[in-house]
């Protein structure tokens, strides 16, 4: 289905705008100018497409301030987070406090032993099937267990912090779901972080009880909120990412034998594929409070603002041949990775080099393992939705 002839009408939120439908319609978009007029959840929104523009927005936290979109969604499920924190100080100190625990002793040698080892525990599940769904098999659990097992939390209760993970990520929809899933996930982490300061391990939750900055250290409930955040936004987008990762390759003739010949090439297709089809390709914030100006354009205060980080990303002022799918680009191009995929400024996400080294981990034994994969439905693996962007199967033979 092509998209609205007035691309102001079209829903950024309610509709799925799968595979091309979607860049097709933010090429328009941005071809009028770089800040465009749209509409989420049926609301009149401002969507900014064009690079430059949406690096200025992200850098801007007086016009485009962060917290007031998290605290609106998240903070409801979660609890407060350095994510959500408006006062600049209180977010650096507290993400000064939580981040560095993903960049740990005990990351690092997660990150060494054992994500292949969870790669191919997961592929092991698929013995003797021809057939099977990647999404359902692979990339909608890899990212979970990777969480789970740097935190420490018991193998057997895996499937139990799935589903309370896809609880809170669901708040807005079902409240009541995830305030139960937010009180059964905090019930178990008590036991956990109270063993862990009796007998601390070489685990992520040890590292958060350790971390001092400037004589302040994280409360309990603090810990929790902060591993409560990790399900739902570490793990669902990473689940993008690799599915993304996966459709763009599986569906590009003869990419998938010639990366299992050579892996060599998997870091710039990782790197290519975050540009191409990133998983959250249009990112809603709400406006200052006060009426502005942002490059021309007049903007009242609390209006919905879409950061259309997938329009920048195929911005042909900055990448050429753009809407090509090219592993290639960045070892040609003498600028660096100038994609928006994690953001900019003061929020931009901690955790890209985790989930960056997450995807090649995975794809490199999936291409190991099955180099001989093909995709039998190309419809269902196309990625839809904005927001959270992502095939909803990859259904594939051996």
């Amino acid at each position: 289905m092509m998209h609205k002839m007035n691309p102001a009408e079209s829903d950024f939120a309610l509709e799925e705008m799968p595979g091309e439908e979607m860049h097709r319609l933010l090429r328009d978009l941005r071809s009028r100018g770089p800040i465009g007029r749209a509409r989420f959840m049926g609301i009149p929104a401002f969507i900014i497409t064009g690079h430059q523009a949406l690096l200025a927005a992200f850098m801007d936290a007086e016009k485009f301030p962060p917290h007031r979109l998290y605290q609106a969604s998240f903070e409801g499920a979660i609890g407060e987070s350095f994510i959500s924190m408006e006062d600049p100080r209180r977010h650096l100190l507290y993400r000064r406090l939580a981040t560095p625990a993903f960049r740990s002793q005990a990351v690092s040698r997660y990150e060494r032993e054992d994500l292949e080892a969870l790669a191919h525990e997961l592929i092991d599940r698929l013995e003797g099937q021809e057939q099977f769904d990647l999404v359902e098999a692979f990339t909608s659990r890899f990212p979970y267990l990777v969480i789970s097992r740097l935190l420490g939390l018991p193998r057997d209760r895996e499937d139990d912090f799935q589903e309370w993970a896809a609880a809170l990520l669901a708040f807005r929809d079902n409240p009541d779901r995830a305030a139960i899933a937010r009180q059964r996930l905090t019930e178990f982490l008590i036991p956990a972080v109270d063993e862990r300061r009796q007998n601390p391990r070489d685990d992520v939750i040890s590292e958060l009880l350790r971390a001092r900055v400037d004589g302040r250290q994280l409360s309990d409930e603090e810990i929790y909120s902060h591993i409560r955040l990790l399900f739902p936004t570490g793990g669902e987008t990473t689940h993008g990412s690799l599915g993304n990762l996966l459709s763009s390759v599986l569906g590009s003739p003869g990419l998938w034998p010639s990366l299992a010949e050579d892996p060599s090439q998997i870091p710039d297709v990782v790197r290519e594929s975050l540009r191409w089809e990133t998983p959250i390709a249009v990112l809603p914030r709400i406006s200052a409070s006060f009426d502005m100006e942002f490059e021309g354009v007049h903007i009242p205060a609390d209006s919905w603002t879409l950061f259309a980080i997938a329009a920048a990303n195929r911005d042909p002022d900055l990448f050429p041949n753009p809407d090509r799918f090219d592993p290639s680009r960045f070892r040609t191009e003498t600028r660096g990775d100038e994609s928006l995929t994690f953001g900019r400024g003061t929020k931009a996400c901690p955790g890209m080099h985790l989930a960056r080294k997450n995807m090649e981990v995975a794809f490199r034994v999936l291409l190991e393992r099955l180099p001989n994969l093909e995709l039998i439905d190309h419809e269902a693996a196309l990625p839809r939705r904005t927001v959270l962007r992502c095939p909803d199967a990859l259904r594939v033979r051996r």
